[in-house]
Order: structure tokens, then C-alpha cells, then sequence
């Protein structure tokens, strides 16, 4: 039972870190949430937090350490001792051990490897080789694992044993003498059936699995599909290498979900941890920001360069220059409306890389951005011929029919460009909303203007006569 407030633990806790009160600390973590100390301890500097997690048993710290942001991991794990270290890997879960090993340098590494059993290091060693993004990353080795030729009295006795030291105890993965996974069963399997029983007999041999080298949103997706408590991994030669439980699948989720919105709205970074206003310095904020706005700005240029050269033809007709803006932007918005919808149906599982989903999105597209594209153009000459007086009616065809080309292009780039992205492994999120804006802005422009030329070349001409 929590006997602190969280928003008084800031006060009782400054006097304990600021005395190293070790005593006081150790209570303070046997009494409290470990999510709330955690954030708490977080305004404290590293040096000071440091010297009271020293003194936690190996319980009191896995419980507090498993709370903290990845951040402020990072930030707190160069300055542990060896034994604190030691200390953290014989309580923390194999994934949250796999994840600690990769922030260790490789002295840490070359002293902790040794304190650590051979199957706990092996495990260890196997998983934190998987690159981030795979499933293979977000593995855990706590799982319960059984021969096939045990009996349900064997798997019983395994089960007891393995409760002590695995979180992932409802399914029991099935291995042949190569390790390779030949099935799984659950509790109530176990159950219903006799002591006696043979566990290749009563194992369900139809798996949903995962390999360790795929897209960690595979995990996800399976998981979500298929309503599993854990995906069992397997490598390329069907070797058995963890689980990926619901509640890693759901944080891998919720991730990747902050980070789609961070793409939409071009703050996602080349590189290194993505934005965050609460741990991203000053200067990272600056630099990843800036980068996508002068690629955005760069995409600006080009579109005002080419406006500019249109000189000869606005200056003869110049109410055209009132209704370039509305024109240009209905592209942009219907492309972010047409890609927000595709991205949402991948992210969803209902649509996939291939052509049968490419040709139904298409199908479903073309008549409704071609009616948007009418409805909108309709609007936007009755709106021009009332307000602006002394319009012709050249003005206006350039009008409805740039509107609904625009419109349709939109509608079709928005569909195409998600599925493109997918195709080159880039998230589709990244090319929505300002980056599809900006391309819609230069084609918008082209087609307006294009459209101009066309119904208003014999004006240009006399204009050039009267000229000579």
C-alpha cells in the first residue's frame, strides 16, 4: 500500500537523497509505488541517486529500476557498481536483463557476463544480437519450455520449479531434442489431462509463432489478431528462442503509436531516441525539428520559384493570384485525408503489400476523389462568379478544372505514397501531412498554372503583339 502521496514525495524524498539516508530510502521503496518513486527520483542528481540504489537488495531494486524511463536508465546504469549490476540481473525479467546488457560498456560487459549462469548468459548473449525494431529484440526467456517426450506429471513438477523465476506461466512450449518448437499447450491442457499422459500427444501442433529476425510490429499484429497471451519466437532453423508476452507487444504498441504522430508531424528524428519534451535537450529539439522544416522549406522554394515565372501570365490576368491558395491546399488536404485512411487500415491488419489490396484501395479511391474533386470545384466557381465581379468565364473553367484535378491527384498520391513507403521499409506515417502537403503544393501549382496556359494563350499572344 502506497502510504505517500505522490505529490508530497518530492518533499519527504529531497531530505533522504540529500542526507544518503540509506535506511530511510530502503523504507521509503518497501512502502511506495515503485512508479512514483520513480519519477520522483528522476529530479535528483545522478551521483546522489546512485550512492541509495547502491544500497537496495536485489528485489527492492529490480522493483524500482524496472520503472524508470529509458532515459534515466541510461543515465543511472554507467555509474553502477559491478555487484549493484549483479545484483539487478539476478531479479529482472530476461527481457529487461537483455535490455540492461545492451546500456552496459563493454567493461561492464566483460565483468557481469561471468557472474551469470550459463543458461541465463547464453540467453542473454542470444537475444541482445537482434537489431532494435525486430522481434527478436523484444523477446523474453521466461517462458516455461518441456521435452516432447515428457509426461504431464513431468511438466507439472517443471512448472512448480520454473513459477519461482518465469512471468510467463499460462502456456507451455513444446521442443524436440534439437530445441526446435513442436508445439504448446496451455494450463487447463494440463489439467484435463492424465499424469500419464505423453505430452506429444496432447500438444496442439498448429502454431502461431514468430521469427526473431521480423518487424517487431509482426509480434504486435499477430498478438492482436489472434487475442494471444504470448507469441513463442523461433530463428531461421525453427530453434525455439522466447516469447513475446501481450503486455510487451501492447507497450511495443502504445511506442510506436507516439511515434506515428511525431512522423505526421515531422518531428521524427534520423536517428538516436525520438523527441520527447520532457528528456530531448534544447539542441534536439533545434536540430531535428530544423531538419525537417528546411526540407520542407527547400520543397517551398521550388514552389515559389515557379509561381514567380508565371509573371507573364498573372500580370495580365491577375484575379487568377486570389485563387491560387484555396486550389493548392484542397490537394494537400485530401492526399493527408486519402493517406491518413490507408495508414490506419495497415496499422489496423486490413490492408497489406500486395496488389489485390493496392487495386481495392484503388477502385475505392477514384470515385470518391473524383466526386470530391467535383463537389469542391462546383463550390469554389459559384463562391468565385457571386464575390468576385467582372470574372470571365475562361477564369472560371480554370478554376473548376484545376480544383478537381487537384483534388483527384490528391486523393490518388495520398492512397499510393503509404504503400510506396511499405514497400522501401520506411513507415508511412513519415510521408503524411506536411511532407504530402508540400509535394501537393508544387503539383497544384504546375496544374493551375498549366490549366492557365491552356484557355488563356491567345490573351498571352496579343499581350506580346501589343508588345512589338
Amino acid at each position: 500500500m502506497s502510504v505517500y502521496q505522490q505529490s508530497n514525495l518530492y518533499f519527504y524524498l529531497e531530505p533522504i537523497i540529500e542526507a544518503g539516508d540509506a535506511e530511510a530510502f530502503i523504507e521509503l521503496v518497501k512502502n511506495t509505488k515503485a512508479i512514483d518513486i520513480a519519477d520522483v527520483v528522476e529530479e535528483f542528481p545522478t551521483e546522489a541517486v546512485v550512492a541509495l540504489l547502491e544500497k537496495l537488495d536485489s528485489a527492492n531494486l529490480s522493483y524500482l529500476f524496472e520503472e524508470f524511463e529509458e532515459e534515466e536508465k541510461l543515465r543511472f546504469v554507467p555509474h553502477l557498481s559491478i555487484g549493484t549490476l549483479g545484483r539487478l540481473f539476478e531479479d529482472l525479467p530476461s527481457d529487461e536483463q537483455v535490455s540492461l546488457f545492451v546500456m552496459l560498456n563493454t567493461e561492464q560487459r566483460r565483468q557481469i557476463l561471468p557472474a551469470l549462469d550459463k543458461e541465463e548468459r547464453d540467453a542473454i548473449v542470444e537475444l541482445s544480437s537482434y537489431p532494435e525494431g525486430t522481434v527478436g529484440a523484444m523477446t523474453t526467456a521466461d517462458y516455461v519450455n518441456i521435452a516432447e517426450t515428457a509426461t504431464v506429471r513431468d511438466t507439472w513438477a517443471k512448472v512448480r520449479i520454473d513459477a519461482r523465476t518465469k512471468e510467463a506461466l499460462s502456456m507451455i512450449y513444446v521442443t524436440d531434442e534439437y530445441r526446435h518448437l513442436v508445439g504448446v499447450l496451455s494450463l487447463q491442457d494440463l489439467l484435463m489431462s492424465n499424469d500419464d499422459d505423453c505430452i506429444k500427444d496432447i500438444m496442439v501442433k498448429d502454431i502461431i509463432q514468430a521469427r526473431a529476425e521480423d518487424k517487431d510490429r509482426v509480434a504486435v499484429e499477430l498478438i492482436e489478431r489472434y487475442n494471444l497471451e504470448a507469441l513463442p519466437v523461433t530463428d531461421g532453423y525453427g530453434h525455439l528462442v522466447g516469447i513475446v508476452t501481450m503486455d510487451d507487444a501492447m507497450e511495443r504498441l502504445r511506442e510506436s503509436t507516439a511515434d506515428s504522430f511525431a512522423k505526421l508531424g515531422g518531428n521524427v528524428p534520423m536517428s538516436g531516441p525520438e523527441l520527447d519534451y520532457e528528456y530531448s535537450s534544447f539542441w534536439r529539439m533545434f536540430s531535428v525539428r530544423g531538419f525537417w522544416l528546411i526540407i520542407l522549406t527547400i520543397f517551398g522554394v521550388f514552389t515559389s520559384a515557379f509561381v514567380a515565372k508565371q509573371e507573364e501570365i498573372l500580370s495580365e490576368v491577375i484575379i487568377l493570384a486570389a485563387f491560387l491558395a484555396p486550389i493548392v491546399d484542397m490537394g494537400g488536404n485530401t492526399g493527408s485525408q486519402s493517406a491518413t485512411l490507408v495508414i490506419r487500415s495497415m496499422a489496423l491488419g486490413d490492408l497489406t503489400l500486395k496488389w489485390k489490396d493496392i487495386w481495392f484501395v484503388f477502385k475505392k479511391e477514384v470515385p470518391v476523389a473524383l466526386m470530391l474533386g467535383v463537389t469542391v470545384a462546383t463550390v469554389e466557381v459559384i463562391l468565385a462568379y457571386f464575390f468576385k465581379s467582372g470574372i470571365s468565364v475562361e477564369v472560371l473553367m480554370i478554376i473548376g478544372l484545376s480544383m478537381i484535378t487537384v483534388t483527384f491527384v490528391g486523393g490518388l498520391i495520398g492512397i499510393f505514397l503509404p504503400f510506396i513507403a511499405k514497400r522501401f521499409n520506411i513507415d508511412p506515417a513519415t510521408l503524411s501531412s506536411p511532407m504530402l502537403t508540400s509535394i501537393m503544393d508544387f503539383l497544384g501549382v504546375v496544374i493551375y498554372f498549366s490549366f492557365a496556359y491552356w484557355f488563356l494563350s491567345d490573351l498571352l499572344i496579343e499581350a506580346a503583339d501589343a508588345l512589338v
